[in-house]
C-alpha cells in the first residue's frame, strides 16, 4: 500500500463541488421565494449552470445536514467520518433514504460519471494506491471510468459516499477485492500513513532447489499496516508475480557474476551521465523515490527487492 499525499487543489475542487450539490439538494436554490436556499459563491460553478433541485427528505435528516456538518462530511478525516456516521445512526433515519441521496443520486448518477475522472486526474495518483500494480484510469473512448474505491463501503456507510478521504484511487481488481469489508481505525488508511509502524518492505524467502521463492512482507505484526496488507491480500497478489518479476531480478543477482547488478546500475548512470533515478527508470521501468512510486507499476516492490539484492553483492 502506498501513502497518499493530500492534494490541496483536489481537496478544494471536491469541497466546492460537493458542497454546492448537496446543499442545493437539502435546501434548494436561493431565490426571492426560497431565501433559506443555498447561494453558491462560485462564478463558474458547474452545478449552478444546471438545475440542481431540492429533493424531499425527512425533517431530521435536513436538520442533521447543516452547513457545518456538510463541510465536515466532505473534508473530515477517516476517524471524523466514523463519528459523523455514528451520529446519523442515532437518529434512526431510513438507510434507504440516505442511500438514495448519497449513493444512487450523488455518487453513481452524478459524481462518478461526470467528475470522477477529473478528481482522479487532479489527485494525480497514477497507479493503484493499494497494490501499485495497475493504473487507475482507463482511457478507452466512451468507456473511461475512474476507479475510486470507497474505504468505508457505500453499502454499509452510504452517508460517506461523497467524502473526499473515503475516495481512494485504486485499480479495478483491488476495488472489487475488498467488496463491502468494514475498514476501521485498526487499518492503515492511505491518507494517514505517517507512523513508523505503518512502514513495510517487500522481501522474499528461498523455498527449494527448483528456485521457488515466496514473497515476504517485512512489517510490524498486528500493526495497522499489517492488517491492511492482509485484508488486501498483497502477499498473495505479489506471489502471482514471483515466477516473472521476482525471478528476473533474482537472475540478475544469482545467474551472473556476484556483483553484476551493482555494476549494471553504477556503470549505467555513471558512464551515461544520468541520475540514479533515470538509471532505474531506464533499466527496470520503475521510480525509486517513495513519493514517486505511484507513477509506475511495481515500483515499490522492485525497488525493495533490488535494494536487498544489492546488499548481498
Amino acid at each position: 500500500m502506498l501513502a497518499l499525499k493530500v492534494n490541496t487543489r483536489a481537496l478544494d475542487f471536491h469541497h466546492k463541488l460537493i458542497k454546492c450539490w448537496l446543499s442545493k439538494k437539502v435546501k434548494g436554490n436561493y431565490s426571492k421565494v426560497n431565501k433559506s436556499g443555498y447561494r453558491c459563491e462560485e462564478n463558474e460553478c458547474v452545478n449552478c449552470k444546471t438545475n440542481t433541485n431540492k429533493v424531499p427528505l425527512p425533517e431530521n435528516l435536513i436538520n442533521f445536514l447543516t452547513s457545518e456538518k456538510i463541510d465536515n462530511l466532505i473534508l473530515g478525516k477517516p476517524s471524523e467520518l466514523l463519528e459523523i456516521n455514528h451520529e446519523l445512526e442515532n437518529l434512526a433515519i431510513d438507510i434507504d433514504v440516505v442511500k438514495a441521496l448519497f449513493v444512487k443520486s450523488g455518487y453513481k448518477n452524478w459524481f462518478q460519471p461526470n467528475f470522477g475522472n477529473e478528481l482522479l486526474n487532479i489527485i494525480n495518483q497514477d497507479t493503484c494506491t493499494y497494490c501499485n500494480r495497475n493504473y487507475t484510469l482507463q482511457t478507452v473512448p466512451n468507456r473511461s471510468r475512474a476507479e475510486l474505491d470507497h474505504w468505508f463501503s457505500k453499502e454499509t456507510f452510504p452517508l460517506l459516499a461523497l467524502s473526499f478521504y473515503n475516495l481512494i484511487p485504486s485499480c479495478h481488481s483491488c476495488n472489487h477485492l475488498k467488496l463491502n469489508n468494514v475498514i476501521d481505525d485498526t487499518f492503515a488508511h492511505p491518507y494517514t500513513i505517517t507512523e513508523d509502524n505503518q512502514n513495510f518492505k517487500f522481501s522474499f524467502n528461498y523455498i527449494n532447489i527448483d528456485k521457488k521463492f515466496d514473497i515476504k512482507l517485512m512489517v510490524e505484526e498486528n500493526s495497522k499496516m499489517d492488517n491492511s496488507l492482509k485484508d488486501f491480500k498483497i502477499k498473495e497478489i505479489y506471489n502471482t508475480h514471483s515466477e516473472k518479476e521476482l525471478k528476473d531480478l533474482l537472475d540478475l543477482r544469482y545467474k551472473y557474476s556476484k556483483n553484476y547488478l551493482d555494476i549494471l546500475l553504477n556503470k549505467t548512470f555513471s558512464s551515461l551521465s544520468m541520475s540514479k533515478e533515470e538509471a532505474y527508470r531506464m533499466i527496470f521501468g520503475i521510480e525509486i523515490k517513495e513519493e514517486d512510486y505511484h507513477k509506475r507499476p511495481l515500483s515499490k516492490f522492485k525497488h525493495d527487492i533490488i535494494e536487498e539484492l544489492l546488499k548481498q553483492s
